[in-house]
């Protein structure tokens, strides 16, 4: 029932959100939203995921620190992703990357290692695959991104090296993920994952 209700609230928040940025008399209202709505839907999420298990919480407590880590690193040298700077949309910050930023990470790279383990069982194929879906995730969120605010590039050119960097980052966390021998009973991570995207395909479009 618990999940249910949750993964209910998602798909409400998301619809209204893509109703509200596609209007412009609420298009600033959902701008402003933006990180309460990330910290809301994805703190539901990993409250429904939970379990007694103590290395879900490292991985994703470890997984956090890394991600956000890497971002700093990238906003400041460019050496990672490419060159690109925050925009204000997305809350408070740390030497210019926004704290919730991590969060997000955790939450993309959990929906994808889940849904690459519904369907390969060998965990060396689903190291290398989960991260493919993580890259598709971004692949669909850059040109929202771009256009609500969150971030933009150097050029405004999406480089090469972003989506490399998206693989290799994921790619070590599904890694440090399936050693761990994680398992999530609940299914939100997945239906978190998919809700999202579907978001930010429809808003390709409608943006």
């Amino acid at each position: 029932m618990k999940n249910r209700i949750i993964t209910a609230i998602l798909i409400l928040m998301y619809t209204v959100g893509v109703i509200g940025h596609s209007i412009d008399i609420t298009f600033d209202l959902m701008i402003a939203l933006t990180p309460f709505t990330l910290l809301f839907t994805g703190g539901l999420v990993i409250y429904g995921s939970l379990q007694k298990d103590s290395e879900l919480i490292k991985w994703m407590i470890i997984t956090y620190i890394v991600t956000f880590c890497f971002e700093v690193f990238g906003v400041q040298t460019g050496l990672i992703f490419g060159s690109y700077i925050y925009g204000n949309i997305l809350g408070p910050t740390i030497l210019d990357t926004p704290i919730i930023i991590g969060f997000n990470w955790i939450l993309v790279i959990l929906g994808s290692a889940m849904i690459a383990r519904r369907f390969i069982k060998n965990s060396f194929i689903v190291v290398l695959a989960a991260p493919l879906l993580t890259v598709l995730f971004d692949f669909f969120l850059e040109p929202v991104a771009i256009k609500l605010g969150y971030w933009q590039w150097y050029n405004s050119e999406i480089p090469l090296q972003n989506y490399l960097a998206w693989y290799a980052v994921s790619l070590l966390a599904v890694f440090y993920y399936v050693f761990l021998k994680i398992e999530v009973k609940s299914y939100l991570p997945i239906k978190y994952f998919t809700v999202q995207l579907i978001f930010f395909l429809i808003l390709n479009i409608t943006l």
